[in-house]
């Protein structure tokens, strides 16, 4: 009997093409399910491919009784109960670095648009008229210190990537040590509070970080920075960097993630301080696509395509 496979959310072509010629397993694929669909389909599922629409809850699970694996197409896994996972003996499996390089090369665009003043350069020149040069001197990458919080498949990417630009490069990780080297320097959390020019993020979200970048943790830099996260919105408290923001402590923000996304139901204070990053001219805001290219699509099609068979020879179902 085939191996019944959903994958929900939409995918490279590859990862489809690939599946239709495997005979061991049967698919379905729904890019776009309601709660409603999903819950019926599960009913089946064996194996079930997804991204990040649902929270995987154990609710949702009662309407699996036949699931064996979850892979998660992608980093985060916040969304996904694990205790739940382990309770019903579901397997979970993910592909952190299929969007490595990508995330990596994002930091850097965002480091060279907020360096080089590109943001407020254009935004006065479109938006007024105003042919502001002097006023929009830049700083050369190899000028900085750029601290990293997390050193693992991204945060180890986007370090290398920095070194080769010449940056000073210091790194934090809560959980690793020894990774030095090449230019990368371990140190501990108080030294970035004392030495940066920028803070790149490169944690998950769990019950530790959340919001975890608040007034408090930005006001212990000496110097003012500016601030990346690719990571999840919800490790920034948005109130906070607007406050810092208006205080003049940060001088650039690059925001891929947010803490609702689509950002369009947040909190009162987080509306209110959306709004003013939303009209900031030394803010980039884009919509969680860092790690959103033709490369790391494929690349996370080929990473699921592996998951799966290597569950599926681990696992041997008749």
């Amino acid at each position: 009997m085939p191996i019944s496979v959903l994958l929900t959310e939409s995918y490279h072509p590859t990862l489809l093409e690939s599946l239709r010629q495997w005979t061991d397993i049967s698919f379905i694929h729904l890019p776009h399910p309601t709660l409603e669909e999903l819950q019926a389909h599960l009913r089946h599922t064996t194996a079930w491919i997804l991204r990040g629409q649902f929270p995987v809850t154990p609710s949702l699970l009662e309407y699996a009784p036949h699931l064996q694996v979850i892979i998660r197409a992608g980093s985060g896994t916040e969304h996904i109960d694990k205790e739940a996972l382990a309770q019903r003996k579901i397997t979970l499996l993910s592909t952190p670095h299929a969007n490595a390089a990508s995330v990596a090369e994002y930091v850097v665009g965002a480091l060279l648009a907020l360096a080089h003043r590109m943001l407020p350069a254009h935004h006065f020149l479109r938006e007024q008229d105003a042919w502001l040069r002097k006023e929009h001197i830049g700083r050369e990458i190899a000028s900085l210190t750029i601290g990293l919080i997390g050193f693992g498949h991204t945060g180890s990417r986007t370090a290398f990537l920095l070194k080769q630009l010449g940056a000073e490069v210091l790194v934090y990780d809560k959980y690793k040590s020894g990774f030095g080297g090449q230019g990368i320097v371990e140190v501990p959390l108080e030294t970035l509070w004392e030495r940066v020019d920028v803070l790149s993020l490169h944690i998950p979200l769990t019950q530790e970080t959340q919001k975890w970048i608040d007034q408090t943790f930005l006001s212990r830099f000496r110097r003012r920075i500016a601030l990346i996260n690719t990571s999840r919105g919800g490790i920034i408290s948005l109130p906070a960097l607007a406050s810092a923001l208006q205080e003049g402590t940060i001088w650039g923000a690059a925001l891929d993630t947010f803490p609702v996304e689509p950002p369009y139901t947040l909190s009162a204070a987080e509306r209110e301080a959306w709004t003013y990053l939303r009209n900031h001219p030394a803010v980039l805001l884009t919509p969680h696509i860092a790690g959103l290219t033709e490369e790391s699509e494929l690349r996370l099609a080929q990473s699921v395509l592996g998951a799966l068979h290597s569950f599926l020879h681990r696992y041997p179902h008749p």
